[in-house]
């Protein structure tokens, strides 16, 4: 989820946030049934209401296909000709990529993201280092890895790696 997602997101909690306490006040009976009665009259008939309400699908369906995952590619192609397709997971380049990572000494517990373009893919490590290792060479030796490897199995460019360390610990 991106960082427009989750912007809208947050305020479309804050919204939902705000409708909920309003229902909870009404059955509880905080408002006088006549302010209400006079509020549901003015509903029909004002397109202000009608705005609202398809702004606030539009923007659940748009979360709910961020949530799932929807939006974005699952598989990678690496060629389309006149026998059929070949197409590489999503998934399994994560895994390739995670087992790569680990090959490096003191990299552990690695988790990757990857996302996937027409012409590239970025990929973010998630992982856990050893103490007692240099962080910048073996960061960029795992970089190398992964960027020589990818584009020796699949012929596409790794066009980014990002990689965080979550902990610095010992292999347990």
């Amino acid at each position: 989820m991106g960082i427009p997602d989750r912007i809208i997101l947050t305020l479309y909690t804050i919204l939902m946030t705000v409708v909920s306490v309003f229902m909870i006040l009404c059955s509880l009976d905080v408002f006088p049934e006549e302010a209400i009665s006079n509020f549901m009259a003015g509903v029909p008939g004002n397109w202000i209401y009608a705005v609202g309400g398809v702004m606030t699908l539009l923007i659940s369906t748009r979360l709910l296909i961020a949530g799932i995952g929807v939006s974005g590619e699952n598989s990678l192609k690496l060629s389309d000709g006149p026998n059929g397709k070949v197409q590489v997971g999503k998934g399994a380049l994560e895994g390739y990529i995670a087992s790569l990572a680990q090959e490096v000494y003191g990299i552990h517990n690695v988790k990757v993201i990857v996302k996937l373009d027409e012409a590239a893919i970025n990929v973010r490590i998630n992982a856990s280092i050893e103490p007692g290792i240099n962080i910048p060479e073996t960061t960029g030796e795992v970089k190398t890895n992964v960027k020589n490897m990818i584009k020796n199995v699949t012929g596409v460019d790794v066009k980014e790696i990002e990689l965080f360390y979550k902990q610095i610990s010992a292999k347990k």
